[in-house]
């Protein structure tokens, strides 16, 4: 049942991204179901002929659930670059091939400003008004006023609700933040990334990686990043790396290692273009509020290693446009909208407390010994698996696998392990 204090409402979305494109087209489609009269006005400031988002364009379940059943959208076949297979884990000095059931759902590796492309023409269809400018400045409702003020590049809007989708744009975080008086506050760590697109030939990529993305944890000798990895697509591979306090020598370090360089084409690391980027290490504040909504990276909800930035995106859109559908847009419904996606701000502390056993794991040498275990172990190699590809939550893992006797079972294993080496 709909809300009755949404119809003939308009709602402005701030961002053009997979969470921004998620809200409008879901609100588009449930206004149309129910007779609501919504009018949603979606702003984009980039150009994505031209411009892009920095990600290694990785989508993996339940992003098919998420598109067909709640977005009604099936992507276009030319999008898909490669279906995802398994991974290549390199961690504690070993290494171990990861392939699970799919039940789950495949995962895919895609041209990510195609796919931005087609969401955004997609909301379009959906009767979402698309302006092309840049929000510069918003006025929430004060005394007398019932509506907010957007001031962007192409003029004004008057809108009744407003929904945050404009990822981690330094620019954007400050206008919300002041315009909230603080109420939303940007999330207060990141996790930096670089991006290096490499062009080879679909032969090389066939043989030396074939559809296993190579999945590096805290890369040996390299201090500063937390992972890296090489994704394999059609005529090119993408190599990411990110950590708190990353650089770019950072990634040419990666570059640089033996482990990496056996399944990279001949390269000459000045002639590299290198892209930058970041996402968020710690949830934001203040994310509902006085007619108005955060969803995706601003959230700060992404998981540590296994971000699902793209999933996270939509699916905190796709909540946002239900929880205003069903509930309307005061603060009470905008508080059931933070009941909805507790499971995701668990995860992220689920994520975290995995974060923060791994590095323990890898200075102690623990790592390696649980991916031993993992090759034996059906149990600890499905972890594994999941924790990696993202096919199940760290809360599930935890609470499926952190157990005392899977405990105690890698002690045990460690205490031999140790005793192997100084023998």
């Amino acid at each position: 049942m709909a809300s009755e204090d949404i119809r003939g409402k308009t709602v402005a979305i701030i961002g053009g991204g997979p969470s921004g494109c998620a809200t409008a087209i879901r609100l588009a489609r449930l206004s149309r179901e129910h007779g609501l009269g919504l009018r949603v006005v979606l702003f984009e400031g980039k150009d994505f002929e031209r411009h892009y988002n920095q990600c290694a364009g990785v989508l993996s379940p339940p992003i098919e659930e998420l598109l067909q059943c709640r977005l009604d959208i099936e992507l276009p076949y030319e999008i898909f670059k490669r279906q995802i297979s398994g991974y290549r884990l390199h961690t504690g000095g070993k290494e171990i091939l990861l392939v699970g059931p799919h039940r789950g759902g495949a995962t895919y590796a895609v041209r990510r400003v195609v796919f931005d492309r087609f969401l955004l023409a997609s909301a379009e269809k959906e009767g979402v008004e698309v302006s092309r400018s840049r929000v510069t400045a918003i006025d929430f409702p004060a005394k007398g006023r019932d509506r907010v003020f957007l001031y962007t590049e192409g003029g004004m809007l008057k809108a009744d609700a407003i929904v945050a989708a404009f990822g981690l744009d330094d620019g954007m975080m400050s206008v919300f933040e002041m315009s909230t008086g603080g109420r939303y506050r940007r999330p207060g760590k990141y996790m930096h990334t670089f991006v290096v697109k490499i062009t080879t030939d679909r032969t090389f990529i066939d043989k030396m990686l074939g559809s296993i993305i190579y999945a590096y944890l805290f890369p040996p000798g390299i201090p500063n990043l937390d992972f890296g990895a090489i994704t394999p697509k059609g005529d090119h591979v993408i190599v990411n790396v990110a950590g708190r306090r990353a650089t770019v020598e950072d990634m040419f370090a990666f570059l640089s290692l033996a482990i990496v360089r056996d399944h990279l084409p001949p390269l000459a690391l000045d002639g590299q273009e290198v892209y930058r980027g970041k996402f968020p290490g710690k949830p934001a504040r203040g994310t509902t509020g006085d007619r108005y909504l955060v969803v995706g990276d601003a959230t700060g909800w992404m998981r540590p290693f296994k971000g699902k930035g793209i999933n996270l995106a939509i699916h905190t859109g796709i909540l946002a446009a239900e929880t205003m559908v069903e509930h309307g847009i005061g603060a009470a419904s905008f508080r059931l909208y933070e009941e909805r996606t507790r499971n995701l701000r668990e995860d992220y502390l689920y994520g975290t407390w995995m974060r923060h056993l791994c590095k323990a794991g890898e200075i102690t040498g623990m790592l390696g010994t649980i991916l031993s275990m993992a090759k034996v172990d059906q149990g600890v190699h499905d972890a594994l698996f999941n924790a990696v590809s993202g096919h199940d939550s760290f809360r599930n893992i935890f609470l499926q696998h952190v157990r005392p006797r899977v405990l105690a079972n890698v002690v045990r294993n460690y205490i031999v392990d140790q005793k192997r080496r100084l023998a």
